[in-house]
């Protein structure tokens, strides 16, 4: 659940009191609970860039035959790229990345393509986000 900073702390206790106590009741051994920093997670906005990039480097790819890493494929997808840059850079999920992770990682996916590609590679940036694509 998530509950603003402003949020009153009894309120919010009287609010997951009746739900504890109806879970633990029926729980075998104990229940978890956790707190935690709520962080903003990427928005709609920065997914539609990220597929922005990867739609770009299909069309470099179908204009060069260039595939990052060197990979011999007979055709790349966004949805292939997708699977791809996220095991290239060890991660299971790109959804719950904080907003500053995930330019992080669009970041590192354009430096990627510029480093191998010798500079052949022209990025996009978020303000073209939406013009082409």
């Amino acid at each position: 659940m998530f509950f603003h900073k402003s949020a009153n702390i009894n309120g919010i206790l009287e609010l997951i009191r009746p739900k504890l106590a109806a879970v633990l009741s029926d729980a075998s051994y104990g229940v978890d609970v956790e707190i935690k920093n709520h962080v903003r997670t990427r928005s709609t906005e920065q997914n539609r860039y990220l597929f922005a990039i990867y739609k770009h480097i299909v069309e470099f790819w179908r204009e060069t035959g260039f595939a990052p890493d060197g990979l011999r494929l007979r055709f790349i997808t966004s949805d292939f790229l997708h699977e791809y840059f996220k095991a290239r850079f060890d991660l299971k999920t790109t959804t719950k990345m904080s907003t500053a992770e995930f330019m992080n990682y669009t970041d590192g996916i354009q430096n990627l393509m510029i480093e191998q590609t010798k500079g052949a590679y022209d990025p996009i940036y978020p303000e073209e986000r939406y013009q082409e694509f």
